[in-house]
């Protein structure tokens, strides 16, 4: 079963608190989410497989590259210590927690910085198989007068938070 998540990296600019997200906005990569029982109160097995596509990878490092050109801009330069490097940048963001996995304290390329610091973004979508659990009017097959209406009926991202996409759909 696919399931999509937009996930994002970050770049901190600041050690006294900003960060620049970089979205990859309809990635191409999927993961796949399994039942491991019956039991509603166990969680499903998730794997994300970020990055298995290739061309998301390169979205990300080209995301990274603008953020930190935009950092070294002269609009920025009151929001950074002066003589911070493109590589102390991405070295003070290597030092933050992401998805409790702790990282070292540099990465030796944007690729592995993107790699290293993705997460995200919190509105997993596409989980339900539509002509096998729902129709294309969320029906439930097989149920009378019985819709769904979340997340998982979203096959592709609104591009941010679905909230008011289902809203819409509920309606």
């Amino acid at each position: 079963m696919g399931v999509v998540a937009n996930y994002a990296t970050c770049v901190v600019w600041s050690q006294k608190g900003g960060f620049i997200y970089e979205k990859i906005n309809g990635p191409l990569s999927k993961g796949h989410l399994t039942i491991v029982n019956r039991n509603a109160s166990d969680n499903p097995s998730v794997t994300f497989n970020y990055f298995s596509e290739p061309e998301d990878l390169q979205k990300c490092v080209k995301g990274i590259e603008t953020i930190v050109k935009t950092v070294n801009s002269e609009a920025f330069s009151k929001y950074k210590l002066a003589n911070m490097t493109d590589q102390d940048i991405l070295d003070l963001n290597m030092k933050i927690p992401y998805n409790f996995i702790a990282h070292g304290n540099t990465s030796t390329s944007l690729e592995q910085h993107c790699k290293d610091t993705v997460r995200t973004v919190w509105h997993y979508h596409g989980g339900c198989h539509i002509g096998k659990v729902i129709d294309d009017e969320y029906k439930v097959i097989g149920v009378d007068s019985l819709r769904v209406i979340d997340g998982s009926t979203l096959l592709n991202s609104p591009g941010t938070n679905p909230q008011a996409s289902l809203l819409m759909l509920g309606r």
